[in-house]
């Protein structure tokens, strides 16, 4: 997720349609979300996500967290949503049709670790970046004197996230020899490494980080700076709901709620700080 590529695929188009959403036309130069969603003037703000993917965005286990969801991107943009008195309204979106989704009018925002690129910037706008995100290769613990960095793959079969940057990083910087498996989501990603499918997973540093701490089995063996930065993608043009997160988010920095969540997900405060 981590940090995602736009990816419009013949498939997610048809999931679309197939919950009843107006297909966005390549001409289609409307200003703001349809009504399906909130809208940045409506009582609610509703997102799209894609969950899990710990500890970013996580299906809440206390029934009193309002959305049903939690995670460091869920609870801030709560937070965005609670300070601009509007409900917040999460809807679980794979990644690879994420975009056409908010695109066909289901959601105000994606807020799914969308790492910002120029190519995306052609397509959507984007709030102010909101965290500082790297690229990781996690092995077993039993391989990990084997592959210590990516080009110690040579040969081996690299699991990345359908549809992110770490894929389009992966598949430029693969050792001679390797093949790339791109699987849906992180915890299939997941499931691959234990069971041997795959020697490693490369994706977003804070899931794989995260992961580590859920099981021990896991090592993260070498940390990839890329100087990706998280930002929540509007639709083109949707300055209303685009000004509302990032009146948030400053908001959010300057009252000290971005560095609590930061401390609660990560166990440190912002780089920044």
């Amino acid at each position: 997720m981590s940090n995602k590529a736009l990816r419009i695929t013949a498939i997610a188009a048809v999931a679309v349609l197939g919950l009843g959403l107006a297909a966005c036309s390549s001409d289609d130069d409307s200003s703001s979300t349809t009504t399906e969603a909130g809208g940045g003037g409506g009582s609610k703000l509703v997102i799209c996500s894609d969950i899990p993917y710990a500890p970013m965005e996580m299906e809440a286990t206390d029934t009193k967290t309002p959305s049903g969801y939690t995670g460091f991107d869920i609870d801030l943009v709560q937070a965005i949503a609670t300070g601009a008195d509007k409900t917040l309204e999460v809807k679980v979106t794979p990644f690879d049709g994420i975009f056409a989704a908010m695109d066909a009018g289901t959601c105000d925002a994606v807020v799914s670790s969308v790492s910002i690129t120029d190519e995306r910037k052609q397509n959507m706008d984007f709030s102010e970046p909101y965290f500082d995100a790297e690229q990781s290769v996690m092995v077993t613990k039993a391989n990990a004197e084997k592959y210590k960095t990516l080009a110690d793959l040579t040969g081996q079969e690299i699991g990345v996230q359908s549809g992110t940057t770490g894929e389009e990083y992966v598949n430029s910087h693969k050792p001679s020899g390797s093949t790339v498996k791109a699987l849906p989501g992180a915890s299939d990603l997941f499931a691959a490494l234990q069971s041997g499918t795959i020697a490693a997973v490369v994706q977003d540093y804070p899931i794989n980080a995260y992961r580590t701490t859920q099981d021990k089995n896991f090592v993260i063996t070498e940390k990839i700076p890329t100087e990706e930065q998280y930002g929540m993608a509007v639709k083109k043009g949707n300055t209303e709901t685009l000004d509302l997160l990032n009146k948030g988010l400053s908001t959010a920095k300057s009252d000290g709620t971005y560095d609590k969540l930061y401390e609660k997900y990560f166990g440190e405060k912002p780089p920044t700080s």
